[in-house]
């Protein structure tokens, strides 16, 4: 992988990009800020807006702020720093996961910035995208600071503090519903420094989850999605409908508990089954037959 800066001064281009593929990455449902524009994916991330072009095996990046972003930043982020071959190897266990493997190579898990992740999922409980999209949207405008960049606007995502004092009415004024009360409950929380992110980085998987979920309005499935899409624990497993409706149709081939779920998918598909959960989940997402006989036979082909 080469790095070059170009002439332009806020622009860099990574060369050489191996198993990546940034349409995948950024619409597989683990982030809710990206938007395309024509060949081009704008997104905010560290306050400035991010126009990233995928040629070939190259990525070029501009940022708005005039100096390009942290390239250790990006590769964080984008988790380039993993060997995805070795990952997807180790998932890849039977006929029905590898075709998923096979259908988006490439796409790789965010390590998303971590506040943003937590309101964020928080605002997802019991919601559609388009609408998980309109209410960031919404907090972001109202809350956030303006960027405009290349003829492209959009907001920074408001800090907790700013929530916090805005309160619970006038988050809920966003369209946030039931959810208001958990997201200022938050914000409040991580304001007063009673749940310090830094900290909350540096934990394992476990005591991470646990942490999470002492917040109000965050359960397992929540703490496990901002443990996968934020801090890079590979292991978490966040189970939602879709996730639900996978395991009991194509592996157990019975209705289960959530608790039956996590320890069968994570005896199965071993250490990284938070990668092995989102190739599943997206295939599912892109694949109206994906639950039928000849799918289902799939499952039974061991690699």
């Amino acid at each position: 992988m080469k790095i070059d800066n170009v002439a332009n001064q806020r622009q860099i281009c990574i060369q050489h990009v191996t198993d990546f593929n940034l349409k995948f990455t950024l619409e597989s449902g683990q982030s809710f800020r990206w938007n395309r524009v024509d060949d081009a994916y704008f997104g905010v991330v560290e306050a400035q807006i991010l126009k990233i072009q995928q040629r070939g095996d190259t990525l070029i990046i501009d940022s708005s702020k005039g100096k390009p972003i942290a390239t250790e930043h990006l590769h964080h982020y984008l988790d380039l720093h993993r060997d995805l071959g070795s990952i997807l190897a180790a998932v890849n266990v039977d006929a029905y996961i590898e075709q998923a493997i096979n259908r988006f190579w490439g796409m790789r898990l965010l390590n998303q910035e971590l506040w943003e992740t937590i309101a964020s999922f928080i605002l997802s409980q019991n919601n559609n995208m388009a609408r998980i999209r309109s209410i960031i949207q919404l907090l972001s405008e109202r809350f956030g600071q303006r960027l405009a960049f290349d003829g492209y606007v959009d907001y920074t995502f408001p800090l907790p503090q700013t929530l916090a004092d805005a309160g619970v009415d006038e988050i809920f004024a966003c369209g946030t519903g039931y959810r208001a009360r958990y997201l200022w409950n938050a914000a409040s929380t991580v304001a007063n420094g009673k749940l310090e992110l830094e900290a909350l980085k540096r934990m394992d998987y476990p005591e991470a989850k646990q942490e999470l979920i002492k917040l109000e309005g965050i359960g397992e499935k929540v703490a496990d999605c901002i443990c996968l899409f934020s801090l890079g624990h590979l292991t978490a497993l966040p189970i939602d409908v879709w996730i639900k409706r996978i395991f009991e149709r194509v592996y157990l081939r019975k209705r289960a508990t959530s608790r039956e779920i996590q320890e069968f998918a994570k005896n199965y598909f071993g250490e990284f089954v938070g990668y092995a959960q989102q190739y599943l989940f997206h295939y599912a997402q892109n694949q109206p037959d994906w639950a039928d006989a000849e799918h289902l036979a799939l499952r039974d082909k061991k690699r």
